[in-house]
């Protein structure tokens, strides 16, 4: 047998370094029970909620849900402005799952108004990424400004 390179040598040993710290991350991660999230079979579609869209009120909402194994049994609001999580909450009550071990997980809500809208102007656009992640964009609502955070009006 050939003398092997250095080079080579410590390749092989790097290897082997690698493959072990692999198998040892793979048996720590089976020995964590790990639920599988469900998956969503049915849901009504998200809609921009008009007084919201006419207050020209964006935002982030978080939702803890829990299941029964088929349907949402608790949709309880984290955070987000009132308007947006009362709209949040209502659709993910409408979600329906395939039968799966009940759970609790976070879904998040991200509504959006864009100044510089290019689709319908009377359709959002909706991006699904269930069970985790809902958007709704739609075009800010016509002669809204934003005003500085800090105003005061004098009389």
């Amino acid at each position: 047998m050939k003398n092997l390179p250095l080079r080579s040598i410590l390749f092989i040993v790097a290897l082997g370094t690698a493959l072990a710290a692999g198998a040892q991350v793979q048996e720590s991660q089976a020995e964590q029970p790990k639920v599988a999230l469900p998956r969503v079979s049915a849901a009504g579609v998200p809609l921009y909620p008009l007084q919201a869209y006419i207050s020209n009120i964006e935002g982030i909402v978080h939702l803890k849900v829990t299941t029964d194994g088929h349907h949402v049994v608790e949709a309880r609001v984290e955070d987000g402005h009132k308007l947006l999580a009362a709209a949040a909450e209502e659709n993910v009550k409408t979600w329906q799952f395939q039968v799966h071990e009940a759970t609790t997980f976070t879904v998040t809500y991200r509504y959006k108004l864009v100044a510089d809208w290019k689709g319908d102007p009377y359709n959002p656009t909706v991006v699904l990424k269930l069970p985790t992640e809902v958007e709704v964009s739609t075009r800010r609502s016509p002669g809204t400004v934003d005003l500085p955070a800090h105003t005061t009006t004098t009389h």
